[in-house]
């Protein structure tokens, strides 16, 4: 068997494996030999069929069964370099000729990577009294919510009413939902057809429709009884708010520099977040990689099968409008991908990042409530599943990498506006 590279792009070796007619016969005979062991051919003892006549009992697999036979070599050849690929080597072609048989391999060898200075990197954040500003008027408006007066309705449900409704719902005969009760607010927002088909309805209101859903070709029989219609009226913004929502002010102003160190504290634990992100998004025009669009497709090729073995294949693909555009877009995503893990393992060696034991427990523990276990059961679930323990720790070495860089960055406050024409302008560029 002999070996030529044919092409070389970036990390992809592109290489030919040429096997001559003694090895082919040799192969030829292994093949035939397999077949007279397994398959029993009319009119001729089992194990004792010439080779001319199981070629022709073979037929049209003839060739593929050969090359099959071949590549069983070639995996042998590889072996030796296999520890310095990416990715498992891929045949992108294979063909059995009179005289030799030919195979081209693709070699995905691990990217060449350079992670430029990224001391002073120039990042903008809101600055503090727009935001802190912003989150005292938010909180009033949730408390005036949180504290508002409904009274009933005569007349028309409208945005902003809240309507109490008996409702069932039907599908192929059976029932989904038989006079289930529910309280519900109607805002524009809201797009479900429980709410958008009692707009404009009174109270005794019967209101029946059917409804076919995009994703599927189901139909859905509606009967929505309206039981009660009520206005809901929000206090005024003023003392007796603040009286009514917290026992320990007297008036608005004080209620307002009460929320105000509330959106001090939230700012600062906003702003490292915010700064992650931000640094998430400009951090991949620090790193050069030297990666072949050949491993890129590879990539991209996985990414679509995956996609569609979980259905999201159709979503994607309406919203990029063609294939074309959705390859591309997988393409932008994950070369971004492996330039942040690329960044991300480089500063980390620069700083000696590392990530305790203790930190990923602590992790665990703190993600013990969402998962809905106990911080036991969530720390013997992660001793089972070392994939989602190294995915954690990842994490945090990620965190804690992008820390060190927003560490020595040059962090600068900005109308919350400028920001927004930034972070415009990054997907711009990325686009």
């Amino acid at each position: 068997m002999d070996r030529k590279v044919i092409e070389t792009d970036k990390n992809v070796e592109v290489v030919q494996f040429l096997f001559d007619k003694e090895e082919i016969r040799k192969a030829e005979d292994k093949v035939v030999n397999k077949v007279n062991m397994n398959y029993q051919i009319p009119g001729f003892r089992k194990g004792r069929v010439p080779k001319n006549i199981v070629i022709n009992f073979i037929g049209d697999n003839y060739e593929d069964l050969v090359l099959d036979e071949l590549s069983d070599n070639l995996e042998e050849a590889l072996k030796a370099e296999s520890d310095e690929l990416y990715i498992p080597a891929v045949i992108s072609e294979r063909k059995l000729e009179d005289n030799y048989a030919a195979f081209t391999i693709e070699l995905h060898r691990d990217p060449k990577s350079t992670v430029k200075d990224y001391t002073n990197i120039e990042l903008s954040v809101p600055k503090k009294q727009e935001i802190v500003m912003n989150y005292i008027d938010s909180r009033l408006e949730e408390l005036r919510e949180e504290h508002s007066i409904m009274e009933p309705k005569e007349g028309k449900l409208a945005i902003g009413d809240i309507a109490e409704i008996e409702y069932s719902i039907v599908k192929d005969g059976k029932k989904l939902a038989d006079n289930k009760k529910q309280e519900i607010e109607i805002t524009e927002k809201d797009e479900r057809p429980i709410v958008k088909n009692i707009i404009g309805k009174s109270k005794g209101d019967t209101v029946e429709f059917e409804k076919t859903f995009e994703s599927s070709d189901n139909k859905y029989q509606y009967t929505i009884n309206i039981i009660e219609t009520y206005r809901k009226t929000l206090m005024e913004l003023g003392d007796e708010l603040a009286k009514t929502v917290s026992y320990d002010v007297n008036d608005l102003e004080e209620l307002k520099a009460k929320l105000k160190e509330e959106g001090i504290e939230q700012y600062e634990n906003w702003k490292e977040d915010f700064l992650r992100q931000k640094l998430s998004s400009v951090i991949t025009d620090y790193v050069d990689i030297e990666i072949s669009d050949k491993t890129l497709d590879y990539f991209v090729n996985r990414a679509i099968e995956n996609s569609k073995k979980e259905g999201s294949y159709e979503k994607y693909l309406k919203e990029a409008e063609n294939e074309d555009e959705l390859r591309e877009e997988f393409k932008r995503n994950i070369l971004n991908e492996l330039k942040k893990e690329r960044a991300v393992e480089e500063i980390s060696e620069k700083e000696n990042i590392e990530v305790t034991d203790e930190e990923i427990e602590n992790k665990i523990k703190e993600l013990a409530p969402y998962w809905g276990i106990s911080e036991e059961q969530a720390l013997g679930v992660i001793k089972e599943r070392k994939r989602m323990r190294d995915e954690l720790e990842e994490s945090i070495r990620r965190r804690k990498a992008f820390d060190a860089v927003i560490a020595k960055a040059d962090i600068k406050e900005v109308e919350e506006s400028e920001n927004k024409d930034e972070e415009e302008t990054e997907e711009d560029k990325k686009e």
